[in-house]
């Protein structure tokens, strides 16, 4: 085999073969990071002398800082026809030279270099730029509102109950208890109700009231005792919880007569219970005579679950945002593009990003995100990872990067063959999610989309593998964000944090996709979303590749609901992990053969000492300077 360089400068070509000085130091490598895609790379410095010397020298003072060459190389095949390598430009700030040599830097601008340099920045873009035309029609989430009142009047000694004395039809004193826990704004009104204080028609009073355009099921509970004293012979009293401005013919929630001194038992235990729009409830005690009620300070509640209204929130296709994230890597220019391989996982294929400022419905509303945070979502939730080529970001299944076929057969070709394991890639426990967030709401408790922990039964290391999206799933945090439309104070804990949800274009809005995942365990399974992206299906998108250490997963706790059931399966269940992608093991070889691999998606096959390796290619690296043995770092798949 034979190499040749080429150096072009100022539009001409140079065989600069035998004038590049440090030959033994060209190589050519192959890496691949993180088990993801293979990446190639090359040796940067490069030492001339002689006419190559002589005429980039003269471009230098010619044309300063305005200089520009080229280095190529070629690699000549048994058929003398030569193939080009690799070529790059050459960088003139780092230009040095003596007498007799000079050295240069290559200009490594290579899609790999740019974002391995930019990945972490987090760019700030308008969602208006990058939307769909087609919004969410986000529906809500139905949520569980709570509220206590406790009975006025005067306290008794140990304040277990309550005294109040009346002589005719009155209104019994109710005070709200603590904060109530109303989630749903604009649907219900309530207050302190007082005793009043002249003899005048209650009929207008109320402790809680329906001011949307819709009847609200509610369930009403209150349990106490009550004794009523005769204050005059003829005394009588009847409690009554009635609704106000409703038909009187309805039925009161309560009716309960007293007419003996000792202790009653009044309960309410109304589930269902309709309070229609614009209705309220109040706590009468109609009186004959005058008494005295002693009521056990016992508070009576009442909850209901209610859905906001529906709101039109932008949203972001994964495949815009990853392509708006590399014209950022690249300066702010076209050329290079992003794909993301469709028709693997149908979780991925509906996925729609949702930002934050756009569930507030903040004017000009922005997304804030890095290249890292949308890789690692991509990586944790779905199992996908980036493959980068000279233009090109493509994002497939780890699994279509180590496919069970073979790409090149070694045989007995290698030396220094050596084995190890990767205790790197040994770990004793998962941890699959979500950061875990804290909600200002008891609502938030059902929220299941935290992290989980599993433990792989390996007690070798403490080593614990994350797959932590850095994108949110939890229903409730867009809810919450939700409720808070129209308000202009922002939220520095989370309206720069970004949402995703599974979602389908029907006629002109995206719809929440509900069907085709049976839940229990939280408050409203009919209008729960995000099913699909809890930590079980994170686990199943990358079960072959945990499989490599671990056969099993044994779930150990949850930051969130434990006790969600999805399809039948509880999300706390064991997860039996399956095939394995690869082994934990890693096998260093030399050989003579220079040629490159055709698939690196597919094993190398090594024989020696009567074994058999496959193996997929961590790393290798090809010297073009000399005919040197090639150097082969490989992921073990399997030893036979």
């Amino acid at each position: 085999m034979y190499y040749r360089c080429e150096l072009m400068v100022g539009g001409v070509i140079y065989d600069a073969t035998d004038e590049l000085v440090n030959w033994d130091d060209v190589e050519m490598s192959f890496k691949r990071g993180d088990y993801d895609g293979v990446v190639r790379s090359f040796s940067t410095k490069f030492q001339f002398a002689n006419g190559a010397y002589l005429r980039l020298l003269d471009e230098y003072l010619s044309n300063y800082l305005n200089s520009s060459a080229t280095i190529v190389f070629y690699l000549r095949n048994n058929s003398w026809l030569l193939n080009e390598k690799f070529r790059c430009a050459l960088d003139f700030s780092t230009f040095t030279y003596n007498n007799t040599t000079c050295e240069i830097n290559a200009v490594d601008n290579s899609l790999a270099s740019l974002i391995k340099a930019k990945k972490g920045t987090q760019y700030e873009y308008q969602v208006s730029k990058l939307r769909e035309g087609s919004p969410l029609n986000y529906d809500r989430l139905e949520m569980t509102s709570q509220i206590e009142w406790i009975i006025g009047g005067e306290l008794s000694d140990n304040e277990e109950y309550v005294y109040n004395t009346y002589e005719t039809n009155s209104i019994i004193p109710m005070y709200i208890k603590g904060t109530p826990e109303i989630a749903v704004k604009d649907i219900i009104e309530v207050t302190d109700v007082g005793i009043p204080a002249d003899i005048t028609p209650v009929s207008d009073l109320w402790f809680i009231r329906n001011i949307s355009n819709r009847g609200i099921s509610m369930n009403i509970n209150f349990f106490a005792t009550v004794t009523m004293q005769k204050l005059t012979s003829d005394a009588s009293a009847t409690l009554i919880i009635r609704q106000r401005k409703g038909p009187y013919t309805d039925p009161p929630i309560l009716e309960y007569q007293l007419r003996e001194i000792y202790p009653n038992t009044v309960s309410v235990d109304k589930t269902g219970y309709m309070l229609y729009a614009n209705y309220g409830l109040v706590f009468e005690v109609k009186v004959t005579g005058r008494v005295k009620l002693t009521i056990l300070n016992n508070p009576l509640k009442v909850t209901f679950n209610a859905r906001g209204g529906a709101a039109s929130v932008d949203v972001i296709k994964p495949v815009t945002l990853l392509n708006r994230l590399l014209k950022s890597i690249n300066g702010g220019k076209d050329g290079i593009v992003g794909e993301i391989e469709s028709g693997v996982d149908s979780r991925l294929d509906s996925a729609m990003i949702v930002p934050a400022e756009s569930v507030r419905g903040l004017e000009d509303a922005k997304i804030y995100t890095s290249y890292t945070k949308f890789s690692n979502w991509m990586k944790a939730v779905f199992g996908f990872v980036p493959v980068v080529g000279e233009n090109k970001v493509t994002f497939v299944h780890r699994d279509s990067l180590f496919q069970d076929k073979e790409a090149k057969d070694l045989q007995d070709s290698t030396s220094g063959l050596e084995y190890n394991v990767n205790a790197g890639m040994v770990y004793s426990g998962v941890k699959v999610g979500y950061d875990k967030q804290d909600y200002d709401s008891v609502n938030g408790r059902d929220e299941f989309r935290f992290t989980n922990e599993y433990t792989t039964g390996v007690t070798l290391t403490d080593n614990v593998l994350e797959l932590v999206s850095p994108y949110r799933a939890d229903a409730y945090g867009i809810e919450f964000l939700a409720a808070k439309r129209g308000e202009d104070t922002t939220d520095s804990d989370s309206d720069n944090d970004v949402f995703f949800v599974g979602a389908a274009l029907q006629g002109e809005k995206y719809e929440l996709i509900r069907g085709g995942y049976e839940i229990s365990g939280v408050i409203s399974p009919s209008t729960m979303f995000n099913a699909m992206y809890s930590q079980r299906f994170m686990i199943e998108s990358n079960a072959r590749y945990i499989a490599a250490f671990a056969g099993t997963l044994e779930f150990a706790s949850s930051d969130g609901n434990s006790d969600v059931t999805i399809n039948g399966v509880s999300e706390k269940s064991d997860i039996v992990l399956g095939n394995k992608l690869f082994t934990v093991g890693e096998l260093s070889v030399e050989t003579g053969d220079l040629e490159t691999p055709s698939d690196l998606s597919g094993y190398i096959t090594v024989r020696s000492n009567g074994k058999t390796y496959k193996g997929y290619v961590k790393s290798a690296s090809y010297n073009y300077g000399k005919p040197k043995a090639v150097k082969y770092s490989l992921i073990v798949k399997s030893v036979e």
